[in-house]
């Protein structure tokens, strides 16, 4: 029998209690695959969470962070967690190490080099900006094995430093255009190189998110101590003019501007365009990371309805598919995640196609990812099968029965549970329908970014596949 099952997302009260919160990341953890749950301890004291246990990788680590970052009611998160992993003799992980960052092309010229010793690895070497940093240390804790990483990456020096001013008025505008962060309430001034934010915003990811803002355009030092979340404050009081008209000039200023503080951009330089809010990216980057990221950045932006990406990727020097399958298929195996799967990758001039099973949409994302991380590809075709959630049979009983494990009613009902306790999307006009088993989002949202985070929503839940009907408010001129 079919069944369709429709919902409105109803948000939770304002006063949350603790152990309400508790709940509602322990009941994420269990649907956000990447995370260990039986292994994991969740406690709530006054909006702060605390994260006790141990999982078996750094991404994994992470990830439980983040995930309970975003959590409607949120203050902050103590992360206790512990690595537990299988022993790894230290030649081999160094060896993986050192090739897991010259296959990506973001860190292969670095010049990067690492230590390990009974799991623990020490990175080592000289980064420009902080987001070299950051892409280095996502690049290390992707390969499994590591119980620890020290960051002992040190800043080269630059030519001058830049003036307070220029710094303050950069962050500001990098927050006003950022569609992750609502930061109508913070406050931002730099002295001698140091940024100090204070202020309000309205969840945990949002205060990591202003304080990785600060550190990316190159100060010295982030003083974040006053900056405070307050979940329950009004949306209209920290958004304030943030999604009012943009005209497509200014749309295509604040993209160039985010190009200029990815690593794995800038160099390009890829060609803007906006017109009524759609994004035109064109030019030549020189592997499917850049171009990739590019598109990210762009749909970051506030205003941006669309983005085209007509980004053409040619590597800097040929690369035969031999070695181009090799090494998709060694950053396969030393992940985390997809390392122990049978996975396989083709390659034909460049175009890498991904072929296998996996048990989650969460797993094909990331080994999508993986793959095309690595130098030499220049197209990815991801044909990994997530095999449909198994029926489970039962027969009809009186009104109103609870709804079974993975029917329509049950994933619809997740789905809407996830929403109301989602920071960015519990006040957002969103409606949820399941059909045999294919969800569809109906309603308006604020910003691409934030449909996004409600397909990833739906298929965490369960839908084999999702129908993204979700508007993206945009006001117009008069």
């Amino acid at each position: 029998m079919n069944f369709s099952a429709t919902y409105t997302v109803a948000a939770p009260p304002r006063e949350l209690p603790d152990e309400a919160i508790t709940a509602a990341i322990e009941r994420l953890f269990a649907l956000k695959r990447g995370v260990a749950t039986a292994w994991l301890e969740v406690s709530t004291v006054q909006g702060i969470v605390t994260l006790a246990g141990f999982t078996d990788n750094l991404l994994s680590l992470d990830r439980a962070e983040a995930i309970a970052q975003t959590v409607r009611g949120v203050r902050g998160v103590v992360n206790k967690l512990e690595i537990r992993t299988s022993e790894m003799p230290d030649a081999q992980l160094i060896s993986e190490v050192q090739e897991a960052l010259a296959a990506d092309p973001a860190t292969a010229a670095l010049g990067l080099v690492c230590r390990a010793h009974a799991g623990e690895v020490e990175l080592r070497g000289g980064i420009r900006t902080w987001a070299e940093r950051q892409l280095a240390l996502r690049v290390v804790k992707g390969v499994r094995g590591i119980r620890r990483l020290t960051d002992h990456l040190h800043a080269l020096p630059t030519l001058a430093p830049r003036p307070d001013a220029e710094l303050t008025t950069q962050i500001r505008e990098l927050l006003r255009w950022n569609v992750r962060v609502h930061a109508g309430l913070v406050r931002v001034a730099v002295r001698r190189g140091v940024a100090r934010l204070s202020g309000i915003v309205g969840s945990a990811a949002e205060r990591s998110e202003v304080v990785a803002t600060a550190w990316t355009v190159g100060v010295t030092q982030v003083d974040s101590q006053e900056l405070r979340v307050e979940p329950w404050v009004p949306g209209e009081d920290i958004r304030q003019d943030k999604y009012t008209y943009h005209p497509d000039a200014a749309i295509a200023q604040a993209i160039h501007d985010a190009f200029l503080y990815d690593p794995r951009v800038v160099s390009f330089e890829p060609t803007i365009t906006v017109q009524n809010g759609v994004v035109g990216l064109s030019g030549t980057v020189g592997n499917l990371a850049a171009k990739r990221a590019a598109e990210q950045d762009a749909r970051a932006v506030v205003g941006v309805r669309l983005v085209r990406n007509e980004l053409h990727v040619r590597p800097p020097y040929p690369t035969e598919d031999p070695f181009i399958q090799l090494r998709v298929q060694a950053a396969l195996g030393r992940d985390p995640f997809v390392g122990r799967l049978a996975l396989s990758a083709q390659s034909r001039q460049g175009a890498v196609t991904l072929t296998g099973c996996v048990r989650t949409h969460f797993l094909r994302d990331h080994a999508e990812q993986v793959a095309a991380g690595v130098e030499g590809v220049v197209q990815l075709d991801n044909q990994l099968r997530v095999p449909p959630p198994a029926p489970i049979p039962g027969p009809a009983t009186e009104a109103q029965p609870a709804p079974q494990a993975g029917s329509d009613e049950a994933v619809a009902e997740t789905i809407a549970h996830q929403l109301a306790w989602n920071a960015f999307l519990h006040d957002q006009d969103v409606r949820v329908t399941v059909k045999n088993g294919r969800a569809t989002l109906h309603g308006t949202v604020e910003s691409w970014h934030q449909g996004q985070m409600a397909v990833h929503c739906a298929f965490a839940a369960g839908a084999t596949r999702v129908s993204n009907s979700l508007a993206v408010k945009t006001e117009l001129p008069l």
